[in-house]
């Protein structure tokens, strides 16, 4: 999809906008209809994941929790498209924070944040951080291949005061931003999935072998930076409320792995809260721990000889 994709798929999201909320709603209905009954997209992948990360439910349960996870995925993918066009006062309508004070006492010791959250309720709403704090935020993101869309992304996630870095700058800006006493809110999702040649460490994960990005723990004993992770919670359709928990204030004292156990488990129990709100369809558990054992055996033996 070149320039006439994006000046097509552009349109469509403005006409989108327009609609009233009962209208844009039961469009994503019949786009959830499409989505989960007609098309299949990866139904085979969200229900292993839910079957494996709850064995305990039952049949009807799995399904039940499926059909709200893509109708929930089809509102996601349609608010985030629309909020392209909002105002930050529509934008401060669509998400609330419950404790803002605790962000206010940060940014007064002059702290460096890091804000951890995951793949659940709708995580690209987080972009209202730079509207109810003082701190600058930042965020990273992968850039698109097509010079249009990677624009429209990156003018999305800016236009509330925040900057956005691709992923391998992102250590580097903090640092700079860090020495030059810049209070900073940096935002990373906790649960993205590692290369196999990137893991460093493996925990226990919604009951299941998981590798997990060390970047959140490295990064907060570098720059003595406080960890909260950013529990994002659907309060109703098109509505979010967002709990700021803290994860870690002295990074110095935390144990090895100590952070990273720390801020998956705040999510974890967040997704066993309300499960069908988290990306289901996301391949999280490509990687297999006894191929990495296996490996790592390998490498050793290679060593010896």
């Amino acid at each position: 999809m070149g320039y006439l994709g994006y000046i097509f798929t552009y349109s469509a999201i403005w006409l989108l906008h327009l609609l009233p909320g009962p209208i844009f709603y039961l469009f994503s209905d019949f786009f959830a209809f499409f989505t989960y009954r007609i098309v299949g997209y990866r139904k085979k992948v969200v229900r292993e994941n839910l079957e494996k990360a709850f064995p305990q439910y039952t049949r009807a349960q799995i399904r039940a929790t499926e059909r709200k996870f893509y109708k929930h995925l089809c509102d996601l993918i349609l608010e985030t498209a629309v909020s392209h066009f909002y105002s930050e006062a529509q934008l401060l309508k669509r998400i609330t924070c419950r404790n803002p004070e605790l962000l206010d006492h940060y940014f007064q010791q002059g702290r460096t944040m890091i804000a951890v959250t995951g793949h659940y309720g709708n995580w690209e709403y987080l972009t209202s951080l730079g509207l109810i704090s003082r701190y600058q935020l930042m965020g990273a993101y992968k850039p698109l291949r097509n010079p249009y869309f990677d624009r429209m992304v990156r003018r999305n996630r800016e236009q509330f005061r925040a900057i956005t870095a691709p992923m391998e700058q992102i250590a580097r800006k903090m640092i700079q931003f860090h020495r030059e006493r810049v209070p900073t809110m940096t935002v990373f999702l906790g649960d993205q999935r590692p290369m196999f040649h990137q893991i460093q460490y493996w925990t226990k994960f919604m009951g299941r072998d998981t590798p997990l990005f060390l970047g959140v723990e490295k990064l907060a004993k570098k720059l003595d930076a406080v960890v909260l992770f950013m529990k994002v919670r659907k309060i109703k359709r098109g509505y979010y409320e967002v709990e700021a928990v803290p994860v870690c204030d002295h990074p110095g004292d935390a144990k090895p792995y100590e952070i990273t156990e720390a801020h998956t488990r705040v999510l974890e129990e967040l997704i066993r809260e309300e499960p069908a709100y988290w990306l289901w369809s996301h391949r999280r558990w490509k990687h297999s721990y006894q191929r990495y054992l296996e490996e790592k055996e390998g490498d050793l033996t290679r060593g010896r000889d």
